[in-house]
């Protein structure tokens, strides 16, 4: 007959399988290894579910593994899941037993029966409560592959487990999800919020907080070395006085537009407050930064600022630094500010770019 204490070992093995859901999710969510660390995660719950199970008879066994496998790909997706699944078949067919083949089919099956219900009679239900209750339900029907066992040995099986897994698996797949939403809902808002607090709302480059940490989180070898360049752009001053405060803020969204487009994928772009703007360049030769400082002042007054039925030239000066020595952002910053200020005095679109005297080079200027 069915025990209320079988559900207390499971319900409580979900709820500690909650809380490490998520941690992973804070670590994992988002990245290239999303679905294989939900599916090791659940991979490994199951393996450790059937290693502790509990016990039903000669070789047959009950752990919660309709339940994590479900999770799996309800949560975390088609790939997680058949990670999961893989685990779980490796383990049981490892355990062994006159169930062992029940079991791996009885996998497959769950797992066939979660991934359908996702593709095709998840998106009809509103109530994410009653999904997870009713999708419960649905996996537990796998357990009709004790068929495969000799009849009366099946019967007795299924009216034994039956009442257990009806309560176990919808339950617990309703737990799981509440903690796997809420974890998700936190994830989001701390995500939009980081964004907020690292990205300028107008240009919708990186602030210089968001400068500093991703430079900070930057894995990259100096020994060729780095560079940044700083910049602002030529009267602007001028344009806000002339054409208004709309057109200012339009001229420093479509430069940083412009400049952008132009720059390599490695390149961290950056808008430090009204016209003044860096660019930290990785792994860069000298003449390499010397082209990209031509090409940063060309970029911009090649073309004009068209802002409603407004049109009007817009210009830059640049000053950067290169170095092969590791260097504190700050220290980057004044040392190309420095230079910005020579290229401004020598009559503004310019640039102007110091080369550290290790590299045994001088400062150029370039009209």
């Amino acid at each position: 007959m069915f025990e209320i204490q079988f559900l207390l070992p499971p319900l409580i093995a979900v709820l500690g399988l909650g809380f490490v859901l998520s941690l992973t999710m804070r670590k994992f969510k988002n990245t290239k290894f999303e679905q294989l660390s939900f599916g090791v995660l659940f991979g490994i719950t199951i393996t450790l579910g059937m290693n502790n199970p509990m016990p039903m008879g000669e070789g047959l066994i009950y752990d919660p593994r309709t339940l994590l496998l479900t999770a799996a790909v309800a949560f975390a997706g088609p790939v997680a899941g058949a990670i999961a699944m893989c685990f779980g078949i490796v383990t049981r067919l490892w355990v062994g037993g006159a169930g062992a083949l029940p079991g791996v089919v009885g996998l497959m099956l769950a797992f066939l029966i979660s991934f359908a219900w996702m593709r095709y009679v998840s998106c009809r239900f509103k109530n994410r409560i009653l999904h997870d209750l009713c999708l419960g339900l649905a996996a537990t029907t796998s357990i009709t592959v004790l068929f495969l066992l000799p009849h009366e040995a099946a019967v007795a099986t299924l009216k034994l487990i039956v009442p257990m897994l009806v309560i176990i698996n919808p339950i617990g797949l309703m737990v799981l999800g509440l903690v796997f939403r809420h974890e998700l809902q936190n994830f989001v808002e701390t995500q939009v919020l980081h964004t907020h607090a690292c990205t300028d709302q107008l240009t919708h480059l990186l602030n210089r907080r968001g400068l500093d940490r991703q430079i900070d989180h930057m894995k990259s070898d100096v020994g060729r070395g780095h560079a940044l360049l700083y910049f602002d752009i030529d009267k602007f001053k001028d344009i806000n006085d002339t054409f208004g405060h709309d057109a200012g803020d339009a001229t420093l969204a479509i430069i940083a537009t412009r400049i952008k487009e132009t720059l390599r994928s490695d390149a961290i772009f950056a808008r430090h407050g009204g016209d003044e703007f860096s660019i930290y360049l990785p792994d860069v030769d000298p003449k390499d930064v010397q082209s990209v400082a031509d090409r940063l002042c060309s970029t911009v007054s090649s073309e004009k600022i068209c802002q409603k039925d407004i049109v009007f030239e817009a210009t830059i000066s640049v000053g950067g630094f290169w170095t092969r020595q590791k260097m504190a952002l700050q220290c980057l910053i004044d040392c190309a500010d420095a230079q910005l200020l020579l290229a401004k005095r020598a009559g503004k679109n310019r640039n102007q770019v110091a080369f550290d005297r290790n590299a045994k080079a001088v400062a150029l200027a370039v009209a």
